[in-house]
C-alpha cells in the first residue's frame, strides 16, 4: 500500500505544513502517553480498593498517624466515636443515580483527638430538600460511632480546575470536597481528610455507602485513539508532501 502511494512521486518539502504537523504529532503523543500513564494509575487504584474493601475498620486516629508519616490511606474503612458539631455543616453539590441533590458534610468532635474531622454523612436529593421540615437532615446522637471510608482532599487539576470553582457559592453551596475549606469558612480548624460514611440502620437521609468503588477503566482505549490520530496525521502530512507528479 505505501509503495504504491509513493510510486511515480517526488517527495517535496513543505516546512509550514511540516511545522504544524510535528506540533499535532507531539500533542498527540503526548496525549496518548498521558493516558497510558493514566491506565497504570487506575489499574493500581483497582487493585488497591478491592484490597481494602472488605478489611475491618481501624481506628481513625491510626489512619491518620499513618497517612501523615507518608502511606497512602485513601478508602481505608476506619471508625470513630465523637459528637456531632451543630452549625458547622457543609452542603457540596452533587449527583446520584441521576437525582441532583447535595452531599451532607458535617464537622465531629472526636473522643480520643482535638482536631474536627469533616464526615460526608451522604446524599440527600433536591426534592427532599425542599420538602424537609427538619434542621439539620439527620439527628445529632450523643457520642455516636462512625464507619466509613478515608478518604484524602479533593485536588483538582488542569483542566477540570479551569472550570470547576473549589469556592463556596453565593447560596452556601460547594462543589469540592475540600474539608480544609469548610473549615476556613466556618472558622474553625480541622483535618485535611475526610470520612465517607456508611449506610446507616434508620437513617433514609441522608444516604450513606455513596461512595463510588467501581470504575470504569477505558484509558487503554483513548491512548489507541490518541496514537491513531497522530499515525493518520502523519499520513495526511505524507500525502501533501509526496504530491503527483
Amino acid at each position: 500500500m505505501l509503495a504504491g502511494l509513493i510510486h511515480n512521486r517526488r517527495f517535496l518539502f513543505r516546512p509550514v505544513l511540516t511545522i504544524f504537523v510535528l506540533a499535532g504529532l507531539a500533542m498527540l503523543v503526548s496525549l496518548g502517553v498521558w493516558q497510558l500513564k493514566r491506565l497504570d494509575w487506575k489499574q493500581d487504584l483497582i487493585v488497591k480498593i478491592e484490597a481494602r474493601a472488605e478489611a475491618p475498620p481501624m481506628a481513625l486516629e491510626d489512619a491518620i498517624a499513618r497517612a501523615d508519616a507518608g502511606e497512602d490511606m485513601e478508602y481505608a474503612p476506619v471508625r470513630v466515636r465523637g459528637r456531632l458539631q451543630p452549625g458547622l455543616e457543609a452542603r457540596l453539590f452533587g449527583s446520584f443515580e441521576g437525582a441532583a441533590g447535595i452531599y451532607y458534610f458535617a464537622a465531629v468532635k472526636p473522643q480520643n483527638a482535638d482536631q474536627l474531622v469533616y464526615v460526608n454523612f451522604g446524599f440527600v436529593p433536591q426534592s427532599v430538600l425542599k420538602t424537609s421540615t427538619e434542621a439539620p437532615l439527620y439527628q445529632f446522637l450523643e457520642n455516636p460511632e462512625i464507619t466509613g471510608l478515608f478518604r484524602y482532599r479533593e485536588e483538582l487539576s488542569p483542566p477540570a480546575s479551569w472550570f470547576q470553582s473549589a469556592e463556596q457559592s453565593s447560596d452556601g453551596l460547594w462543589f469540592v470536597r475540600a474539608p480544609l475549606r469548610f473549615a476556613k469558612a466556618a472558622q474553625i480548624e480541622a483535618s485535611p481528610y475526610y470520612i465517607d460514611s456508611f449506610a446507616r440502620d434508620g437513617a433514609q437521609w441522608p444516604k450513606g455507602g455513596t461512595t463510588r468503588l467501581d470504575f470504569r477503566n477505558a484509558h487503554l482505549d483513548y491512548a489507541l485513539t490518541w496514537f491513531g490520530l497522530a499515525t493518520a496525521l502523519l499520513g495526511v502530512w505524507l500525502v501533501f508532501s509526496l504530491p503527483k507528479q
